[in-house]
């Protein structure tokens, strides 16, 4: 009867181990497959290697300095498109409206 009572005990003890054993290979999968989830998310918001022109600091660049018109009669509404583009290699935070000059007669 004691032969038995080891066996199950032994038994018992193996199963533990592989309860373990399976709950640790879990634990361990789900934290690979959370890494590479978020080192997946960090790879695409990177930033554009190839459009960094300035380093420990964003830096706005507008495509065009100068839109000229010509002559226009007064009261004539008018649309212009600016590409923005950060150039620097920390976030860039607009925090007001930006502040845009026109130019009478130039």
């Amino acid at each position: 009867m004691n032969k038995t009572k080891e066996r199950i005990r032994e038994r018992h003890r193996k199963k533990r181990q592989r309860n373990t054993l399976i709950a640790l290979l879990a634990g361990g999968l789900l934290l690979i497959v959370m890494g590479v989830m978020i080192g997946k998310d960090a790879w695409e918001n990177r930033p554009d290697s190839s459009l960094i022109e300035v380093s420990g600091q964003p830096s706005l660049r507008v495509d065009q300095e100068l839109i000229d018109y010509g002559d226009v009669k007064l009261n004539t509404n008018l649309t212009f498109d600016l590409v923005l583009t950060n150039v620097g290699d920390q976030a860039l935070e607009i925090g007001e409206t930006p502040y845009v000059e026109v130019k009478e007669g130039c």
